[in-house]
């Protein structure tokens, strides 16, 4: 019995833009900051009621000592943070008082906030995945909640135990659970040809995409139509 063949997964032109704006932004952000000043940004901003001591922020930076120091100084300098002693350590945060906190702060949460902590997390097993995206109420309000990140990958060699190896300290950084959901290619496109409810709805939802782009999931959908139109 030929089997019914799914039409496959077409960004609207909404995700098409977001995706364009999304460049773009990352672009600027390269342009006006250093590696490691994305990364000092990259967490204060993102978790901006926290403050963060030295050897914090080098454990969740990967910074060395000399580097963090300087790049601390040079943003306390600009204003764009401020320092409190609290006993024995001093503590970074940022500067919400500064004329440009809030433009600063937008640019951060588009390029370096939760879709550029899970990407920096996930980036050793890029070769492995395919894409990798955040869906579900955790992909409309990815700042601003609390709640876990909803995080559905599809890939090869890949199996939960590196995933759970590389996922904490994106916890740690964000402060917030991380529910991966794994799926090889073919276990992926046999849920799809199942029609299984879960799968439809995530692919109905909207997407945050943290591993490569809407026309990488396309091509996984447009291989599992044509192998159901073979038989």
């Amino acid at each position: 019995m030929r089997q019914a063949i799914l039409r496959p997964f077409t960004p609207g032109k909404h995700a098409k833009s977001e995706r364009i704006h999304a460049k773009i932004w990352l672009m600027i952000a390269q342009a006006l900051f250093t590696p490691a000043q994305q990364k000092l940004l990259g967490l204060l901003f993102v978790r901006v009621n926290d403050g963060f001591h030295l050897n914090e922020i080098m454990r969740l930076t990967g910074l060395g000592s000399a580097s963090a120091q300087r790049e601390l100084k040079r943003l306390h300098e600009s204003g764009l943070i401020v320092s409190e002693r609290i006993g024995n350590v001093r503590q970074f945060r940022p500067n919400k008082q500064s004329p440009v906190y809030e433009e600063l702060s937008s640019i951060v949460k588009k390029t370096f906030g939760v879709v550029s902590v899970l990407n920096s997390a996930l980036a050793p097993l890029r070769r492995s995945l395919n894409v990798a995206f955040i869906y579900g109420p955790s992909a409309r309000e990815q700042e601003a909640s609390t709640e876990p990140l909803e995080l559905l990958l599809i890939g090869e060699n890949t199996t939960y135990g590196e995933l759970l190896n590389r996922l904490p300290i994106a916890e740690r950084i964000l402060r917030r659970r991380i529910n991966p959901n794994l799926y090889s290619v073919p276990d992926f496109q046999r849920r799809l040809r199942e029609k299984q409810p879960f799968i439809l709805k995530v692919l109905e939802d909207r997407k945050v995409f943290v591993l490569g782009d809407d026309v990488d999931l396309d091509e996984i959908l447009r291989s599992e139509n044509q192998d159901a139109e073979a038989i």
